[in-house]
Order: structure tokens, then C-alpha cells, then sequence
């Protein structure tokens, strides 16, 4: 292993067009797939190789990632991502991921993630082996300053509701559909990168919930992109499981909107994942953040919640 800076290299490739949204650029989903291919090569810092995690049944799995998006990426650019660790604990670990444009070294995206040793035998928590600890305490290093949280706070969550709940609270619902196979991975749950694709998919949906029209945002060249986000993973999601999103606007400012999003199992109704998001209007001509104007902020009004209420 190499390290440059305190970092090691955990991941190299380009932006292809299929995976850019109707924004033109990368679409989040592929900035958190990229933090997952990065995690293969931390696992192997830490002595977890491919061939260890088949021999003894023990991997590493994501339970928190906080994400800051500071530049566009387009189809075609190069990118490359760097990582530390920032902590290491007895049976979790934090890591930071920086994603950057290859070729103008620019900070694209800053990632950091709460993950833990985990028995896919009994699907639980296990403490690092003693040589995972030495190995990942020599790539401690601090986190910078850019990658701090701004809007969205790391290492927390949001309550831990039913859908039985949420259908109560008139909570917007913008997915629904299944979990694929190919939607997982080798751990026999469904990959991180399917949990904020549902996310996204359900934004047109979302912003129609809250009183914008998504034609006329369309007309106006308008498009819906994320500053910041927090996801937790709180239950397993398997292939064939049904999965239903339902969200709620919980504060205006002058441009931008915090959301929160509740991901349910359809059949239990017990709540697998969360996520909250500081999302903003960009101008996709000029590739700026939009405000928003007082009549956008009265029609969302009616639509404002409070985690409080949500729970109550």
C-alpha cells in the first residue's frame, strides 16, 4: 500500500452518459456507487480481501454516509477518488472518500461513512480482528474542513416511524416499486447505490407533492439538484422485498429546502432506511443555485412539517 497526503487511492474510472440524469450531469446515485467501489479497497487495507470475506463468512457494511456534492461532473469526465480513515472503533469505523475530477484535481464530492464488521452468517455487528484494528488506526487521519457538515448533520437519525405512521401524517408518497436482484450485492442485500436511486427517481414526484409544477420547471429550464445528504440504513432489504418512500418537507430558506425522506418494507411496514437532504433549484443554463421566490415559499407552506409532528 501506498499512502500520498495520508490517502490512498480507492478508486479510478470516467463518467459515462447513461449515468447522467436530466440535469446533465451525474446523477447522486452513481456518486454513492462510487463511495461503494471505494469501500472494496478499504476493506482490503484492513486485510479483508476478496478471498478473506469468502473463507470467513465477514465483511464490512455502510450504516451511515454523509454526503456534500461541491462541483458537476458531465458524461465523460475522469474521476478518481482518495480515502482515510477518520476513526476506527470497535466494531464501526469512519471513513472519508473524496471524489475528483482527474483532470483539473477539483473536489467533486466529499463522502463520509459510518461502517461496521458484519457476520453475514447471523446478519449482525462483530468486532474488528485485531489486525483490521491496527491496520485501519495507521490510515487515521483528520477530516478537512470542506468535508464538514453544513445543513445536514452526520451521525444521526431520523425516528424510527412505521408506514402504518406515515400514512397518518400525510406524508408524500414518491416511490413505490420492487427490489430487483440485480439490485444487490454479493451480501445478500440490496447495494447503497439502489437506496438513493429510489430517492431520485421519486424527486418529480415530490416537488409536484409540494406544490411545484414539474412541466413548468421544465419550461422555465429549471432543474432540482442535491447540496447535502445523510442516509442511514436502518434494516436489511433483500431481492423480492417491495419498498414504498414516503416524504416530508421540513424547512424553506431563501433558496434552498430540507426534506426528509422514510424508506418502508411494503409487507412489514417497519421503516429500512432514511434520509435527510438540503436540495436547492438550479438554473440549468447558467449552472446556478435558483431562489426561490415568495410565492414558490407560500406554496410550500402548506406542506411544511416537523419531525415532532411526525412522530406524535
Amino acid at each position: 500500500m501506498s499512502l500520498v497526503n495520508g490517502y490512498f487511492d480507492s478508486f479510478r474510472g470516467a463518467v459515462n452518459t447513461w449515468e447522467c440524469d436530466d440535469n446533465g450531469h451525474m446523477n447522486v446515485q452513481f456518486y454513492v456507487a462510487r463511495a461503494s467501489d471505494g469501500a472494496f479497497f478499504l476493506r482490503h487495507e484492513l486485510g479483508l480481501t476478496p478471498s478473506t470475506i469468502r473463507e470467513t463468512g465477514r465483511t464490512m457494511i455502510a450504516i451511515e454516509e454523509h454526503y456534500r456534492f461541491h462541483r458537476e461532473l458531465y458524461a465523460g469526465d475522469m474521476v478518481r477518488m482518495r480515502s482515510r480513515l477518520i476513526d476506527m472503533r470497535p466494531r464501526t469505523l469512519v471513513v472519508y472518500h473524496e471524489l475528483l475530477n482527474a483532470a483539473t484535481d477539483e473536489t467533486a464530492a466529499t463522502m463520509v461513512a459510518v461502517s461496521a464488521h458484519f457476520d453475514m452468517k447471523t446478519r449482525k455487528l462483530a468486532p474488528w480482528p485485531e489486525e483490521a484494528l491496527a491496520r485501519g488506526r495507521a490510515l487515521i487521519g483528520p477530516l478537512p474542513e470542506h468535508a464538514e457538515a453544513r445543513s445536514v448533520r452526520r451521525e444521526t437519525r431520523l425516528p424510527d416511524i412505521t408506514l402504518a405512521q406515515a400514512d397518518t401524517k400525510d406524508l408524500i408518497e414518491i416511490y413505490r416499486g420492487p427490489v430487483a436482484r440485480h439490485h444487490c450485492d454479493d451480501f445478500g442485500h440490496m447495494a447503497t447505490q439502489f437506496y438513493i436511486s429510489r430517492y431520485s427517481d421519486g424527486s418529480g414526484h415530490l416537488w409536484q407533492g409540494i406544490g411545484m409544477d414539474r412541466q413548468r420547471l421544465m419550461r422555465e429550464r429549471r432543474g432540482s439538484v442535491v447540496l447535502e445528504q445523510r442516509l442511514n440504513y436502518v434494516r436489511e432489504v433483500v431481492s423480492g422485498d417491495i419498498v414504498i418512500v414516503k416524504s416530508a418537507l421540513v424547512e424553506v430558506a431563501a433558496k434552498t429546502i430540507r426534506l426528509c425522506h422514510f424508506m418502508f418494507n411494503g409487507e412489514t411496514g417497519l421503516l429500512v432506511a432514511t434520509s435527510e437532504v438540503t436540495a436547492v433549484l438550479l438554473d440549468l443554463d447558467k449552472r446556478r443555485a435558483v431562489a426561490l421566490s415568495e410565492e414558490e415559499r407560500a406554496q410550500f407552506a402548506p406542506h411544511l412539517h416537523t419531525l415532532e409532528d411526525i412522530v406524535r
